[in-house]
């Protein structure tokens, strides 16, 4: 199988970038024609040691390269350039998020192939431009309603959208036509595993044996609903729980955000009980993991939960909001303890029973490292894939252009 990987810029170690990436080298170790496409590459930032397995090409920017916003336009410009720039006919089109479709579609178009595009997270100029009220004033809406109808378009010309849960899914299926599955990614078994250096994380930050640490490791955004698990530990602070909860990554993003994370943890005086780190070095993830007594996945409306199955697989119990898509392949008091999205109240209580039951607290670390290792790895999901992109592959001729079956618009 010939395959080109096509993401729009690769420039951080996000989740969406070592998806992309590990699922790029999984796809090689199995004999498969890979050629990785991107528009900006900070080669030493993004997973320098697992992109030296296949090859990458960087087209550049499009016209106006200084111009950054907005994103729409910095993205439709970029993939001009790249659909432009990319001469060599490929069996299969994998772009991975969006805008990296749009170049995919133009590709398809220019050279032939059919298009897999790993949609990964749902767009959101639906969204934006029917519930204006989300932006700064409604004078926006009008936009994002000419950008959804341009992203409408295109992706209506995708052969197949992979969606990495069931929820992700329905949100696509909702606004957007064209043929969906779901095929759930997973983790390195070979690079997390139980055994990490425990004693020098929680020296570096001053944790005891005693301590009950939970661990949230990730970058700072919004959605990670960070402010419940700062509330729950207030919550179980006042009923003589002492918790301690580690909250590691990079804060570039929204700086804004993680000063409210801890204005609230001074508000409830729990300060002491909170540690904000900052982004951790990739060869110290599983050090991490096996520092904490508990992995902590707030999350609402995610997609997936990459880390959760980093974590499951070095041997640690997670704690995941039923909020995030991964809870779908979890059993609560199974292989995990699954909470109520935005509910610090039942977080803290679900806390406190692993606390309180280190049997339980064993026993779902076990189950979850067998169910992450055995079942939820780059292998099985670069097997997932290749089996989806040659099904496309040799029913190429029987996926035209899907506009005649791309249907009404939402709420038509």
């Amino acid at each position: 199988m010939d395959v080109a990987v096509i993401i729009h810029e690769l420039l951080v170690e996000g989740g969406g970038e070592r998806l992309c990436v590990s699922l790029a080298e999984a796809l090689s170790k199995q004999g498969h024609k890979v050629v990785l496409y991107t528009s900006a590459y900070g080669e030493a930032n993004c997973f320098p040691e697992v992109c030296k397995t296949f090859t990458v090409k960087a087209v550049g920017r499009g016209r106006f390269p200084w111009l950054r916003r907005p994103l729409f336009l910095r993205g439709y410009l970029d993939m001009l350039k790249l659909a432009a720039a990319v001469e060599e006919r490929h069996e299969v089109w994998n772009p991975h998020h969006s805008p990296a479709q749009w170049g995919a579609v133009r590709l398809k178009r220019k050279l032939g192939g059919s298009v897999v595009w790993n949609c990964n997270d749902v767009p959101d100029f639906y969204p934006k431009a029917v519930h204006p009220q989300s932006l700064k004033g409604v004078a926006f809406a009008p936009l994002y309603w000419l950008y959804y109808r341009y992203d409408r378009r295109q992706n209506r010309k995708v052969d197949l959208t992979l969606l990495l849960s069931n929820w992700a899914e329905s949100e696509y299926r909702a606004i957007y036509p064209g043929r969906t599955r779901v095929v759930r990614c997973g983790m390195d078994p070979a690079k997390f595993t139980p055994g990490g250096d425990r004693a020098r994380v929680r020296e570096r930050f001053g944790y005891s044996n005693d301590d009950f640490v939970l661990l949230w490791l990730g970058i700072f955004m919004p959605h990670r609903r960070l402010e419940d698990g700062i509330n729950a530990v207030g919550h179980l602070a006042a009923r003589g729980i002492q918790v301690k909860l580690l909250l590691a990554g990079s804060d570039r993003s929204y700086p804004a955000y993680v000063a409210s994370l801890k204005a609230l943890a001074r508000n409830l005086g729990v300060q002491d009980k909170v540690t904000f780190a900052a982004k951790v070095a990739e060869e110290e993830i599983r050090d991490f993991y096996s520092a904490c007594d508990a992995f902590l996945f707030p999350n609402d409306l995610q997609t997936w939960g990459l880390a959760v199955l980093e974590a499951m697989a070095c041997g640690c119990p997670v704690l995941v909001s039923r909020g995030s898509g991964v809870h779908e392949v979890l059993g609560d008091q199974d292989s995990a303890l699954l909470f109520s999205p935005r509910n610090p109240e039942e977080l803290a209580s679900k806390i406190e029973v692993l606390v309180s039951q280190p049997d339980l607290r064993y026993e779902i670390a076990r189950k979850g490292m067998k169910l992450a290792r055995d079942t939820y790895n780059w292998d099985r999901f670069a097997e997932d894939v290749a089996k989806v992109c040659d099904e496309m592959a040799d029913r190429a001729d029987e996926y035209p252009m899907l506009s005649a079956a791309a249907g009404p618009l939402p709420g038509r």
